[in-house]
């Protein structure tokens, strides 16, 4: 990526702002097109720009891509600490309507990921940074709420989370039936309330 990209040192205010819309643009497109599909000159008209904006920026598609990809994994961290667990979990395990641009454009994302290695180790770097600290104050709030127990696993729940939100993105994308809201809902407090508790009746988990 050039060195007067959004948020680059170099870049003014009005090349930033122009680097912002780029961005959405290319995020747009992304979730609707894919990685493969997604064209500079479909950015382009998106974002009401011109094809210089773009390489004066970027130098390449597959710049500005990433860069629009790793933009909305720290966007989706960064609701996460001003969220309850439960708001989370509601959000996370949402198994029935239509994918949002910003979830396409994850599932997008991971799907690219699988044959563009630049991609997989962009979003494995960029979810390490947040997830720390995110899990951390989750951690500390749960503990506080009585919702976990000190000695559960959190790195594992952590990654069951994630994994599930990614399955339901495929199920949702690909537009299967979810099952009924408030016996999903049930289920998944009753999953989580086990992993988070592993030593309370019916949680214990074996050594």
């Amino acid at each position: 990526m050039s060195a007067v990209g959004p948020g680059r040192p170099g870049g003014d205010d009005d090349a930033d702002a122009v680097g912002e819309q780029l961005l959405d643009a290319a995020a747009r497109v992304f979730a609707s097109e894919g990685y493969a599909g997604a064209r500079i000159m479909d950015i382009v008209r998106a974002a009401g720009l011109s094809c210089g904006a773009v390489y004066v920026r970027f130098d390449s598609k597959d710049d500005l891509l990433l860069a629009a990809v790793l933009r909305q994994v720290e966007r989706y961290a960064q609701r996460f600490p001003g969220s309850t667990v439960e708001q989370i979990m509601a959000e996370t395990s949402r198994a029935e309507g239509d994918l949002t641009d910003v979830e396409a454009m994850q599932l997008e994302a991971f799907i690219a990921a699988r044959r563009q290695p630049h991609i997989a180790e962009a979003i494995a770097d960029a979810r390490r940074r947040w997830r720390g600290p995110t899990t951390d104050e989750l951690v500390r709030r749960g503990i506080a709420d009585g919702l976990a127990s000190p000695d559960a696993d959190f790195d594992l729940i952590a990654y069951f989370v994630e994994t599930l939100h990614l399955g339901l993105l495929v199920q949702r994308g690909a537009g299967q039936p979810a099952p009924d809201s408030e016996a999903w809902g049930r289920m998944m407090a009753r999953v989580l309330h086990f992993m988070a508790n592993p030593r309370t009746p019916g949680g214990d988990m074996e050594e």
